[in-house]
């Protein structure tokens, strides 16, 4: 906490520093910032006072500032630090940032940038994958060892290798084509007799992914095995690279943050702080979307006008009857998607999920359903106009729940994303609930009057 006061305070004073364009002082009080905290400043800035930044700040310290922007904001820090100046920055960075940077370029820039690199090669060979690909988001850093050599040619190598910590999460073991064979523990290297060969010590039981699998699978493999790193290999077994904790994490992060987003109708890329402009044409297609469902809502209770007239009471019910089975079918929505997405439905799974909301909503309905016609009771005196409200809300609770099974387990079988159901599934709630209400009061209208 108290570091986090300090920043901000740094950050103020830092800010103050910029206004007054004393850029000695704040080139000497922001270097000592985290980047993660110079990040906040330059991006937080105008315009024209982040490019000026930018342009007194070293090289290698700009270069740090990308591992800890969103993907929205690599564009604004690429504009502050110029077209002209980001080959210099890029060479600063590990190659699957660059590679990361260089896609959200225009193609003419990226291929300008990209020839402009020294290793050109490595970063475009990463480019070759799917963004969201476990090889797109893999890094080259990692300690591979043959599986042909002794303990102390091991330790006399990592003694010359000399690797970071970030670098060092697992000492992997291949063959001479280079194959992933598996793991040696620090320990091990450690205990062993130097002429030991690392084959003899080595752990085969090894979790990798390959180059194409996708980055969502990769972060279940690491949550799942409680990894620090996944190791990445290519058709053949070959390793190439790792997916780290640090960029699973954030993968993690996207993904939940996309399916609450999707739930909503909100574009993955919106925020709270996004300009007026881009709300508009990122939330309004969906509100419009919307707007029509209710339209089709409007016109299946207009047949029913006379009904409601004479007995008007039913229609105090009706949005009692629509959200609470759409919130019944919103709840079980979620709990598949949410199980969709951690791969723990699989398809023999799917008649029991259908079966256990057939249950709870026979349960759950009769349980509202009850309370609503004693209300209905109450307010009316009539017996039958309770019966009507309890069926409807008892036989919508059920369907609620069938409907919110089924609707995201059938997105996800036609390919579609599982977490645009809920526009759906409420509107089904609102228009089967109402036809039932409405429908059953018409059919017992006699004994309502």
């Amino acid at each position: 906490m108290a570091d986090e006061v300090l920043a901000r305070d740094l950050l103020e004073d830092a800010r103050a520093l910029i206004a007054e364009r004393e850029w000695a002082k704040v080139i000497a009080l922001v270097t000592s910032l985290h980047p993660a905290d110079l990040s906040d400043l330059v991006l937080s800035l105008p315009e024209e006072d982040r490019r000026e930044l930018l342009d007194q700040l070293p090289t290698d310290v700009v270069a740090q500032l990308f591992e800890f922007v969103e993907d929205d904001e690599l564009r604004e820090l690429i504009r502050g630090i110029g077209i002209e100046d980001l080959p210099a920055v890029l060479e600063e960075v590990e190659d699957d940032i660059a590679a990361d940077v260089i896609q959200q370029l225009e193609p003419e820039e990226a291929i300008e940038t990209l020839a402009a690199l020294d290793r050109a090669d490595e970063v475009a060979e990463l480019m070759q994958y799917g963004i969201e690909s476990a090889g797109g988001i893999m890094r080259r850093g990692f300690v591979a060892l043959n599986e042909g050599i002794t303990v102390g040619q091991a330790i006399d190598y990592l003694r010359v290798l000399r690797p970071p910590s970030e670098k060092a999460y697992y000492l992997y073991i291949v063959d001479d084509d280079g194959r992933l064979r598996g793991t040696v523990s620090i320990r091990d290297l450690l205990v062993s007799s130097p002429r030991t060969v690392l084959a003899e010590i080595t752990n085969h039981e090894v979790h990798a992914v390959t180059t194409e699998t996708d980055q969502e699978e990769a972060a279940r493999v690491l949550q799942r095995y409680n990894l620090l790193a996944v190791p990445v290999v290519d058709d053949e077994g070959r390793l190439v690279g790792v997916t780290t904790a640090d960029d699973l994490i954030d993968v993690l992060q996207e993904e939940a943050t996309e399916d609450m987003y999707r739930l909503a109708g909100i574009h993955e890329q919106e925020t709270i702080l996004s300009p007026v402009r881009q709300s508009l044409r990122r939330r309004i297609p969906w509100l419009i979307v919307n707007l029509m469902t209710a339209f089709t809502v409007a016109l299946v209770i207009s047949p029913f006008e006379n009904t409601i007239a004479r007995a008007a009471l039913l229609a105090v019910f009706m949005p009692i009857i629509a959200g609470h089975s759409g919130n019944t079918g919103v709840q079980v929505a979620t709990l598949v998607v949410r199980g969709l997405a951690l791969n723990q439905i699989e398809g023999r799974d799917i008649r029991l999920i259908l079966r256990k909301e057939i249950a709870f909503g026979l349960v759950h309905g009769l349980m509202a359903g009850v309370l609503v016609a004693t209300l209905a009771l109450v307010l009316s005196g009539n017996p039958w106009l309770a019966l009507v409200v309890m069926l409807a809300l008892l036989i919508n609770v059920v369907v609620a729940g069938l409907i919110g099974s089924a609707v995201p387990l059938a997105l996800r079988r036609l390919g579609a994303d599982p977490a645009v159901s809920s526009i759906w599934l409420t509107t089904f709630t609102d228009i089967f609930g109402f036809l039932l209400l409405l429908g059953l009061g018409s059919l017992l209208i006699d004994r309502l009057d």
